[in-house]
């Protein structure tokens, strides 16, 4: 057992947000805290992690304990470069790996002391066999597409510096990972690396995520936080839920005996004399006991509403859009016609322009040529990844009926105030008087979605919208979506909310260009997966070898590699000349260039496998 609690208990101002909580996590287990917004995972992690203190109950580390953790989000120093940033994590073998990497990045222009240490460094990788683990590290540099390690953190987009942290969190020497929504702002190749990794790996995980796909391949066992109260579940995403409707079915089937058992005594009741025996009144304390008991109800569910406003014949029109940023094209003479009622998804991988085009048609942004042209009765709501800047220091309730009115008329003709709406999206009268920067992050994220579908629009522009809102929302948003009279448009990189939401993709390729693809999300994976295998060839960069994107990258960073060695090879054989009277050095020399040939000839084996 890594970590265990015990009788821990939490409340914030007149909210307990759990009590008497026991859990525990041990070696090598796998294991998921969910719970709507507000219900308390995130401060759980920080009573874990002895950033908070809980007001009552024990947590218990062993002694063994190393902690490595992923925070939504995280802080950095943004002079600092990124092989200075992954590298901090301490431990004797992080920085010898840091120390090595670095020499080696010197080799090119190696001085006689940059020589030095570098042979030292590699006596130490010998030493200390760091080997195998910094091919490890390389590995998930390689794979998370974490680039030049020399960038400084402030250049990098808020993909690529998820990417870097979760690569810094992964590197760690630790035997508990704690990852706090580690899918978000990943694109899907990311995602699918990241769940083979942990599903495999022999460290204990501890996570927060919205990735319903992700819960099913990675857990093991799920914590759940609901008013309050606990509940464990051993098995995968599939089972709990299974297991969580049959203990409510259960639960409700017990609720109704107790009723009709207090119909029964309440009968019996006005039937009997004034004057009670022992007996009778044993039996109607009983009866009061049971009627003053905690009631099991059905959690409350988000309705979500829209405004009535049907779509005219002409939806949204697009004709030969272009759009770059200095010199990188985004969007090529992209065309298209938005159809009644269409559920379209856009995919591609990060920095490739989705985002730009959403802008592009909600009028965010201008293009640089090309026309973009909406119809006559299309009202467009952007539900974008930054919620904007919502007014913190105003209540829920002044910032909707500012934003949206008094009063509203829903689709099916029922007139709603802005209160009663906040009701349906969850925000009971309470919450409705609170301040915004009072808010739970997902709270915040679902005061922003009511905006949007309050000023009544007939074509939804989403841009990940799965971000910070927990599961139960997301479903409830799928079904609405399913059943929206209007057009959906949304880049999303939650499998699970694509394949229920689009029924065809906008696919982002190489230079810009847009395709569209019939067919839900995973027919579109599935069909990047039918790539021919290319033949086995040693390095050549005049052959333009056809293979699969991962391939392919991973191929060109081998050949980086291979490259870099090679000139560090030819480096050390110069050098030789200049030592053959000095038997010692020469002897040293000798080593790192048999140490180099060896390395050498491992890059290209597994350049070998990848081609094969």
């Amino acid at each position: 057992m890594l970590l265990s609690l015990s009788k821990v208990s939490k409340t914030i101002g007149e909210k307990v947000l759990f009590q008497n909580l026991d859990f525990g996590i041990s070696e090598g287990e796998k294991c998921a805290i969910v719970g709507v917004n507000g219900s308390g995972k995130s401060t759980l992690l920080r009573c874990i992690l002895k950033q908070e203190e809980p007001d009552g109950g024990q947590i218990i580390a062993n002694r063994e304990l190393k902690i490595s953790l992923l925070e939504q989000n995280p802080k950095f120093k943004p002079e600092e470069k990124i092989l200075d940033h992954i590298y901090q994590g301490g431990g004797a073998l992080i920085r010898l790996i840091h120390d090595y990497t670095e020499a080696c990045q010197r080799l090119e222009s190696a001085t006689e002391k940059d020589l030095e240490t570098y042979t030292f460094l590699m006596s130490e990788m010998d030493r200390l066999s760091a080997w195998e683990f910094e091919t490890q590290i390389k590995n998930i540099l390689r794979e998370l597409g974490v680039p030049n390690l020399n960038l400084q953190m402030k250049d990098l987009s808020g993909g690529m510096l998820k990417k870097v942290e979760l690569a810094k969190s992964l590197i760690e020497e630790c035997n508990l990972l704690i990852l706090d929504e580690p899918t978000n702002h990943l694109d899907v190749e990311a995602i699918l690396w990241l769940e083979d990794f942990l599903a495999n790996t022999d460290k204990a995980v501890l996570l927060i995520t919205h990735d319903r796909y992700f819960l099913d391949r990675v857990v093991d066992k799920i914590l759940e936080i609901h008013q309050g109260k606990h509940y464990l579940y051993d098995g995968n995403y599939s089972i709990y839920l299974q297991r969580k409707a049959e203990r409510e079915e259960t639960l409700i089937k017990q609720e109704e005996k107790i009723k009709q058992h207090l119909k029964q005594e309440l009968k019996w009741l006005k039937r009997q004399p004034k004057a009670r025996t022992t007996k009778q009144k044993a039996r109607i304390d009983r009866a009061e006991e049971l009627g003053q008991r905690e009631k099991f109800e059905l959690q409350k569910e988000l309705e979500l509403i829209v405004i009535n406003k049907r779509q005219g014949k002409t939806i949204l029109e697009i004709q030969n859009l272009q759009k770059s940023f200095s010199e990188k094209k985004l969007i090529q003479n992209f065309s298209y016609v938005f159809k009644a009622k269409e559920r379209l998804g856009v995919v591609g991988k990060n920095g490739v322009g989705k985002s730009t085009l959403l802008n592009l048609i909600a009028g965010r942004l201008s293009p640089d040529q090309g026309m973009i042209k909406p119809g006559l009765n299309t009202k467009i709501g952007y539900f974008d990844q930054t919620s904007k800047e919502l007014p913190e220091q105003k209540t829920v309730l002044a910032y909707i009926k500012e934003t949206a009115g008094e009063m509203i008329e829903s689709e099916n003709g029922e007139k709603l105030t802005a209160s009663k709406v906040l009701e349906r999206f969850l925000f009971d009268g309470k919450l409705q008087h609170t301040p915004i920067y009072k808010l739970s992050g997902g709270e915040k994220r679902r005061l922003y979605l009511v905006q949007v579908l309050m000023i009544g629009p007939n074509f939804l522009i989403l841009d990940e919208p799965t971000n910070d809102l927990d599961i139960q929302t997301l479903s409830i948003l799928e079904t609405f979506l399913e059943d929206f009279p209007g057009t959906v448009l949304t880049v999303s990189h939650d499998r699970y909310f694509m394949d229920r939401v689009a029924e065809s993709l906008l696919v982002f390729e190489e230079e810009g260009h847009i395709r569209n693809f019939t067919g839900s999300y995973t027919s579109f994976l599935e069909s990047k997966k039918n790539v021919e295998p290319t033949p086995k060839e040693k390095p050549n960069k005049n052959i333009n070898v056809k293979v699969s994107n991962k391939k392919e990258k991973e191929r060109k960073n081998l050949e980086k590699d291979i490259e870099i060695l090679e000139k560090s090879k030819k480096d050390l054989e110069k050098s030789l000349e200049e030592f053959m009277s000095d038997h010692t050095k020469l002897a040293e020399i000798d080593k790192l260039i048999q140490d180099l040939n060896a390395k050498i000839e491992e890059k290209y084996a597994e350049w070998d496998t990848l081609s094969g």
